[in-house]
């Protein structure tokens, strides 16, 4: 391995040119103001402006910088990000050629992260500590968070608790908050957080070393709390099921505290063994479904205020990212997290609309696929629901049980849907004024009827995932 003939500088400005060929934008945006401090064997250390950037850095585009210094010269090159260095300290205009080759060898853009990798050092603020004070709560998470800060603060309560979900409702998040609190609560205690993989991984590691797993049980067995995400990973694999048996019954029995996360009930995982769907359905059972409107706002509002940034996005900006970033929490934090760093190190504190639909074309493409439902489904699941034709849906009946699944069914149709509120209107008869109605009277019914809020979220869900 010859590492001698490249220095900081000619190193970078490889690693520049494979940027700048993958998509000239993201560099311009994230890659063309680090400065090449320093190269130690196969470290190159990078010069930015700030704790804040670097940590937008790592966790927005890590995968990314890290392609871009793999096979140079048949070395595969790390990096650190060195806060408290101005691109002036380098003619960064010289740089970039008229026109970018093609790159020989296309890397995908890596999907935005929410949250840092668990591996990486904390950084003490809401983006990176998990807690019950930053967990947005509403009607469709308010018995999965209950149920959570009562598994942390009196283990054994609910046993098991198991928290249910799609993906980026927050059930990570609580899994992590219960750890952070009884850590904060009493260092004696022992709790263990993995994901259902990472235990995977570490059995049939042992099972192909022919080692034994007494270290492999100890890991699971000797603790007070014991919290697994993805539960769900365990279906067809039956020695590991056994294992998880064992292991379950043996923490059960002494009182400790189980928590289990999974994308589907316990009867819905196919492929389970029996024993284990009874054992998690014997404890508390929580749903946390998708976050509406106001709670998404909330989210982006309180990640606005524990950053510390001169230029930091306006209330309209925030308000778009809520009206059209729905489906998951974590892709609304990965969107809010690019904004911000577009804001922060271009110094534009007036960022449009318009420009944030530019800047966040991908994610929003993604987001209506991920809504390509036809407002004729909403109606259809609507009507079935609760028990009535889709001719009464749309007719003129004014009774309740006629009148509130209407309302629902238009207030769905916005939520899912990137139809304005006159087309809506045009679907059900009616004016684009009582679409708007809709959509702010039924989120006020559910905050004072929860079967009405529990018929919207299993509405929701089976639109999402139908």
């Amino acid at each position: 391995m010859n590492t001698e003939k490249h220095n900081a500088a000619s190193l970078w400005s490889i690693a520049e040119k494979r940027l700048m060929a993958w998509n000239i934008n993201v560099y311009r945006q994230w890659f063309r103001k680090m400065v090449p401090l320093d190269l130690d064997g196969v470290k190159l250390s990078l010069g930015v402006s700030d704790d804040f950037f670097a940590s937008l850095v790592i966790d927005t585009y890590d995968d990314f910088l890290d392609r871009s210094l793999q096979n140079i010269d048949g070395v595969d090159y790390s990096w650190v990000l060195v806060p408290g260095h101005d691109a002036d300290e380098r003619d960064v205009t010289a740089l970039e050629p008229e026109a970018v080759a093609p790159a020989p060898a296309p890397a995908q853009m890596p999907e935005v992260k929410a949250a840092p990798d668990a591996s990486r050092p904390a950084r003490g603020n809401l983006l990176h500590r998990h807690t019950f004070d930053n967990f947005v709560v509403g009607a469709e998470n308010r018995c999965a968070f209950s149920a959570a800060r009562n598994a942390a603060e009196s283990p054994g309560l609910y046993n098991p608790l198991y928290l249910y979900g799609g993906s980026g409702t927050g059930k990570t998040h609580l899994l992590k908050a219960i750890e952070n609190a009884v850590h904060d609560r009493s260092r004696a205690l022992r709790v263990r957080y993995a994901t259902c993989d990472e235990l995977l991984t570490d059995f049939y590691n042992l099972l192909q070393q022919k080692q034994s797993l007494s270290q492999f049980r100890a890991s699971v067995r000797d603790v007070d709390v014991l919290l697994i995400d993805d539960v769900h990973s365990l279906a067809k694999k039956p020695q590991m099921q056994e294992e998880f048996f064992n292991m379950f019954n043996t923490l059960y029995h002494q009182n400790k505290q189980i928590v289990l996360t999974s994308d589907r009930q316990p009867s819905e995982i196919n492929d389970l063994d029996k024993r284990l769907t009874t054992r998690f359905e014997a404890g508390m059972t929580a749903e946390l479904g998708v976050p509406d409107f106001e709670a998404r706002l909330a989210i982006l509002k309180m990640l606005r205020g524990e950053l510390i940034s001169k230029n930091q996005l306006s209330d309209s900006l925030l308000e778009f990212l809520a009206n059209n970033i729905s489906s998951s929490v974590r892709r609304l934090k990965g969107a809010f997290l690019r904004l911000t760093g577009f804001v922060s190190m271009s110094g534009n504190d007036r960022l449009s609309v318009e420009q944030a639909e530019d800047i966040l074309h991908v994610q929003l493409e993604e987001e209506c696929r991920s809504r390509d439902i036809s407002l004729a489904n909403i109606q259809s699941a609507v009507a079935a629901h609760f028990s009535i034709t889709v001719p009464q849906l749309l007719g003129k009946g004014r009774s309740s049980s006629v009148a509130k699944p209407r309302m629902i069914a238009m207030y769905l149709s916005r939520e899912l849907t990137r139809h304005s509120s006159t087309e809506i209107g045009e679907a059900f008869g009616r004016n684009h004024a009582t679409i708007l109605y809709a959509e702010k009277t039924v989120p006020e019914l559910c905050a004072h009827d929860d079967s009405l809020a529990r018929s919207v979220a299993q509405l929701k869900k089976q639109l999402q995932h139908h």
